[in-house]
């Protein structure tokens, strides 16, 4: 992907003059996908007054989510009408993809989920959507596996995205030392925005903790929140406007 230096995302902050739409659209797309040899499903959101040809493009966060669950989750939890509220209140319009992982309990030595994003989803989404090209642009991240997901795969392309969100993370095995061993190319300020959060009651809390503790030790920056809650949707769901703060945050650099 490339990554551009200039005033690109600035010319994305307003809605066109004129436009009266207060809600944005959502949609379920199937593409074909040769690294899963068959069908990707993802629902996308456009904000309000969405417009194709805009200058600069959009920012982009692509969110994931957990086990025993699909590409609705997200918009069920109200990340999609929280974009709305803060689209209305003065924030940057940006676009939402929630990529379905079908098989979401293959181990990641099996998955070919990993593959089929980078290769097969975020290429079409970039080239059918207006799309902004600034690193900075784009976010990902994930509730439970989905967090998990969003770290492997943001860490594993260092290049891709300006904004990494672990909700409830279940990172993979093998990914807890993967900051070291990007220290050994990249210094830490050149990582990625990093949120990580969780609720005080959530089962994965110690293997959360403790990955936690191993990104502190390593001086890369974050944040880490520890919030009322357990790990489950009602979590979730109280968390997506302070989750969507942050990552507009990203965007704007502000």
């Amino acid at each position: 992907m490339t990554t551009s230096v200039g005033a690109s995302t600035q010319a994305a902050t307003a809605t066109p003059a004129g436009c009266a739409e207060v809600s944005g659209k959502t949609s379920q797309v199937k593409i074909d996908s040769e690294a899963l040899g068959g069908k990707f499903t993802f629902t996308i959101y456009l904000p309000p007054c969405y417009d194709a040809h805009r200058e600069g493009g959009y920012p982009i966060l692509y969110l994931l989510h957990g086990q025993n669950m699909d590409d609705t989750t997200w918009p069920a939890l109200g990340i999609t009408d929280a974009a709305d509220a803060k689209i209305a209140a003065g924030a940057m319009p940006f676009i939402m993809v929630f990529p379905y992982e079908v098989r979401n309990f293959d181990p990641l030595s099996e998955s070919k989920f990993g593959d089929a994003f980078i290769s097969n989803l975020v290429p079409y989404v970039e080239s059918h959507y207006a799309v902004c090209a600034e690193q900075s642009c784009h976010a990902i991240g994930g509730m439970s596996r989905g967090g998990g997901w969003a770290m492997h795969i943001a860490l594993t392309h260092f290049d891709m995205f300006g904004s990494i969100g672990a909700h409830s993370m279940g990172y993979f095995s093998g990914d807890l030392y993967r900051v070291q061993n990007l220290l050994q190319k990249h210094s830490a300020d050149e990582f990625p925005r990093i949120y990580i959060d969780r609720g005080e009651d959530d089962y994965l809390k110690e293997s959360i903790d403790q990955y936690e503790a191993n990104l502190t030790a390593t001086g890369v920056a974050h944040e880490y929140h520890v919030n009322p809650g357990s790990h489950d949707q009602d979590y979730w769901r109280s968390q997506v406007g302070n989750y969507l703060d942050w990552y507009i945050t990203g965007f704007t650099g502000q």
